[in-house]
């Protein structure tokens, strides 16, 4: 196997830099090249800063940091790469430049030399066409900020040889990496998940299904995911999102990754994210990752005198909403059999009413698998009543999703009802989503966002739609998972791995289904691909996969 042993990376940018440091970290002599002297003296500065936080953190000791720092050498000279046995660019999206970088390098370093890019989206062949060896020739993506996620994509060609792929997986291990091997398609593994939930996440906002902090919390705690789509997007730089969607859209035409006029809108105000001050949120300054508030910022609501609530239902939903209403200081109401309208008689002074049976539409009656249908023939007499025995100023709910135009109508007060939908907790918290209807009017969410605070949980306001927020982004990223293992895009093990270590997953996509349950997540993609969520049905559509391993009941990750 080829040994390394000196490395080159060309841009010492953030990530330049970054990469640097970990080759530095790794025990390898590292020569760091950039353009000018003002943009090298940048990049050594980044190094330096990095490494003095690691310091102050107790993570390195100036000892430690002195070793790291003695072997990297800065220059503006490429004839300094030489002797490199590995060089890496780290250059800006820009083709044309890539390959003029690489046609400076063939006349440099010698021909046993690998040469690597960390493009993060373009295509490596189209690199290597750059060079007079494509054979040495691979992808060595590094992910943000390189020092502390594991992750390295190693992206191969066709025209790669074997040993460099070898030489290169060793490496990443060497220097405490992540490596997973994937063929040369638009945005490897981690981005190409991660751009087409992306693209859903702008769907929503730009129908204003959901508010970007309620999107951000959907996902974070709702999905367990470390921030929010718009956190991230504005930390990543919204025009580094918006160049890389189009890359891959460009290769992939794929629905789940057409481009999002929001964003597309957004880059041309020049609404870039932290880096510009301003994007989805807004910064101190530029640069800064303090949020501030600004005309979007939702007003804190004042708190309701609500202070009795009615529960109709048995199982074990109806027996936690009762405990955990009670744990937050409210007086409950339980009726157990919704038909006894002596009982109902008792919820006269409530001002909220959860109705929590959950129950499923019976078997073999398709026609009644519709929500609205199921409300209207098993629960029509329970809401007219409803609407009859509680006061005029009472909230109306159902955990029962897309059944809130139902519930209003039947109950008469369209304007006092919504629906409720339970997420089971995260290691970030648990979520519970209020869907409105078109009629749901604002006094009625800002009381349900109370409820849902006081028993404990984080309240997320949506529509009413098919799969709300969590499960309408969640559930069809899963699935794309899925689709990319079924195309032989790459394994199991490398996509959980690409997630988990490249973008902070809790866990990777497969072990996230196997523990969901696959039959609950085909379920959920049946549904959505019906219709309702602004997407194309065949982006939706379940993987073949999926059903197979629902079928045999086989998992994933076994």
């Amino acid at each position: 196997m080829r040994e390394i042993g000196t490395v080159g990376v060309i841009g010492l940018g953030t990530m330049g830099a970054g990469i640097v440091e970990v080759f530095a970290r790794g025990g390898l002599r590292v020569v760091g090249v950039e353009t000018t002297q003002e943009l090298a003296d940048r990049g050594r500065a980044i190094l330096q800063a990095s490494t003095d936080r690691a310091v102050k953190k107790g993570r390195l000791d100036e000892d430690g940091q002195a070793e790291i720092l003695g072997r990297v050498t800065i220059t503006t000279r490429m004839a300094d790469l030489a002797d490199a046995d590995l060089v890496v660019e780290a250059v800006p999206e820009i083709l044309d430049l890539k390959h003029r970088v690489f046609g400076q390098l063939d006349d440099i370093v010698g021909e046993d030399a690998v040469l690597a890019s960390n493009t993060s989206s373009l295509s490596i062949t189209s690199i290597a066409a750059g060079t007079r060896h494509p054979a040495r020739v691979v992808g060595m993506h590094f992910f943000n900020p390189a020092p502390v996620l594991k992750l390295v994509e190693v992206i191969t060609t066709l025209r790669t040889d074997e040993d460099v792929t070898a030489a290169v997986v060793a490496l990443a291990g060497r220097i405490g990496k992540k490596p997973v091997v994937v063929g040369d398609r638009a945005g490897f593994v981690a981005n190409y998940l991660l751009f087409g939930y992306f693209v859903s996440a702008l769907k929503m906002l730009e129908q204003g299904h959901v508010s970007r902090e309620d999107l951000d919390t959907a996902m974070r705690v709702g999905a367990g995911l470390p921030m929010g789509p718009c956190t991230l997007m504005d930390l990543v730089g919204l025009d580094v999102c918006h160049h890389i969607g189009e890359v891959i859209y460009a290769h992939s035409r794929s629905p789940m990754h057409a481009p999002s006029t929001l964003l597309e809108r957004m880059v041309t105000a020049g609404l870039l994210g932290r880096k510009s001050g301003r994007g989805f949120y807004t910064y101190a300054a530029p640069g800064s990752g303090q949020v501030v508030e600004d005309e979007q910022t939702p007003s804190t609501a004042a708190a309701t005198d609500l202070s009795a609530v009615g529960v109709v239902g048995t199982g074990e939903l109806a027996d936690e909403l009762v405990s955990r209403l009670q744990d937050g200081g409210y007086a409950v109401t339980r009726v157990e059999d919704p038909a006894d309208r002596a009982e109902l008689a008792r919820l006269a002074d409530v001002g909220l009413v959860v109705e929590a049976q959950a129950p499923a539409p019976p078997p073999g009656e398709e026609e009644l698998a519709d929500a609205q249908a199921w409300v209207e023939a098993t629960g029509e007499d329970l809401w007219e009543a409803l609407g009859e025995v509680v006061g005029p100023g009472a909230v109306l709910t159902t955990v029962n999703p897309e059944a809130a135009v139902a519930v209003g109508a039947l109950s008469g007060r369209p304007e006092q009802v919504a629906v409720l939908q339970v997420h089971a907790p995260t290691g970030n918290g648990q979520v519970v989503e209020i869907g409105r209807s078109s009629a749901t009017d604002d006094a009625t969410v800002a009381l349900l966002r109370e409820v849902v605070t006081r028993i404990g949980a984080e309240p997320v306001v949506c529509r009413d739609r098919s799969g709300m927020v969590v499960d309408a982004l969640l559930v069809p990223h899963l699935n794309d998972a899925v689709r990319m293992l079924d195309e032989g895009y790459a394994g199991v093990a490398d996509i959980d791995t690409a997630l988990q270590h490249g973008l902070g997953y809790p866990t990777g996509p497969f072990a996230m289904i196997d523990q969901i349950g696959a039959d609950e997540v085909l379920a959920v993609c049946e549904e959505l691909s019906a219709g309702g969520t602004g997407l194309p049905a065949d982006a939706l559509r379940p993987s073949p996969l999926l059903l197979e391993h629902v079928l045999l009941d086989r998992p994933f990750t076994s």
